[in-house]
């Protein structure tokens, strides 16, 4: 392949290579995303309203930091290792509790919060329990929350609703929920305009029945490959008013999304000693399209990507290496979501930016 230089080649190279050397701060906030934790609901009652609140911000902080252990670790270590921080140590380990939606009566407060961690903190109390860390994602899967025929149309309504606020796109693997327009059995011809709108490589159909006092959700995944069945999650309900049903809803979502994160930890672990090596060609027609790959790169950068190389820059492309971890699919998603192409050439991988 052959490039036409620039006038003063290295200078650009050397402009290029700073555009991926990005603040400590900002090369850092894509991935304390992960220690970030929403959709953490709570519903406490005290003797009075202000007793009420405070007890309610102390329980989401003890759940939210909860749902990141396991978030960040091996479901087999976490098990027989975990211990939960006392309360000072938690007030130290978080930075901020943010409510998004709160309730108040005399003596009751409903909140559901966002909470965020001090990545540092964290890592140091969890490797002091000898717990195994990951902190790669993965390129999202769409999540279409249906419902038996038989339904109630609240019931169906609630199922979308626990996923919507539920805080699963900030996973490891994100579940980004599809729009209600996606009807229907599982089926990736029908999914696939939504799943690619949110640049999602697959689409998760989740499909509750309720009966008999118990709730259970079949969960299928269809993608460009043969579909998946993921198998079926249940749990028992409580009572029969709204908030048993809700809380049963949430169990649902809860152990279906530990599916998907669990199946991502072991194979980014797996993977973990065998990043593989990409020498790619950049291929672009103005500067506008190469800084769009750049900031691609970049960003999946927070995701599967490390170890970015500029190895040189011309007129009409440029040629990159980088290492990743997990499948080239994902890779190729995550990109995609991006805006950048990675194809396979006579000429070896080549990215152009999707509107190239």
């Amino acid at each position: 392949m052959t490039f036409k230089p620039w006038t003063g080649l290295i200078a650009l190279i050397l402009t290029a290579l700073c555009a991926f050397a990005p603040t400590p701060a900002s090369a850092q906030g894509g991935r304390d995303n992960v220690f970030s934790v929403s959709g953490v609901q709570v519903d406490q009652t005290a003797d009075n309203a202000a007793a009420a609140q405070e007890a309610g911000y102390a329980l989401a902080k003890q759940r939210a930091f909860e749902r990141l252990a396991r978030r960040i670790t091996i479901a087999e270590e976490l098990a027989g290792r975990f211990v939960a921080p006392d309360a000072a140590t938690l007030e130290q380990l978080v930075l901020s509790i943010s409510p998004v939606d709160e309730r108040r009566s005399g003596t009751r407060y409903i909140g559901r919060f966002t909470v965020r961690f001090d990545p540092a903190g964290v890592r140091a109390l969890l490797r002091g329990q000898n717990l195994t860390l990951v902190e790669t994602r993965t390129s999202p899967t769409l999540v279409a929350p249906m419902a038996v025929a038989d339904t109630i149309p609240e019931t169906a309504a609630l199922w979308r609703d626990v996923w919507s606020q539920g805080g699963f796109r900030d996973e490891l693997a994100p579940l980004l929920v599809a729009p209600d327009l996606l009807q229907g059995p599982p089926d990736w011809r029908a999914a696939q305009p939504y799943a690619q709108a949110q640049t999602a490589a697959s689409a998760l159909y989740a499909t509750l029945r309720v009966q008999g006092g118990v709730a259970s959700a079949s969960l299928v995944e269809v993608s460009g490959e043969p579909r998946r069945d993921r198998g079926t999650v249940t749990v028992r309900l409580a009572g029969e008013d709204q908030a048993s049903l809700r809380a049963a809803l949430v169990s649902l979502a809860e152990q279906a999304s530990a599916r998907i994160q669990n199946d991502w930890k072991s194979r980014a672990t797996a993977g973990g000693s065998q990043r593989t090596r990409v020498s790619a060609s950049a291929l672009y027609g103005d500067q506008r399209q190469w800084e769009t790959i750049k900031q691609a790169l970049e960003g999946a950068a927070q995701t599967l990507i490390s170890e970015i190389r500029i190895e040189a820059v011309g007129r009409e492309g440029a040629l990159v290496s980088f290492s990743f971890v997990g499948e080239r699919a994902q890779l190729i998603a995550e990109l995609a979501r991006r805006g950048v192409r990675l194809e396979e050439t006579d000429m070896g991988p080549v990215l152009r930016t999707a509107a190239n």
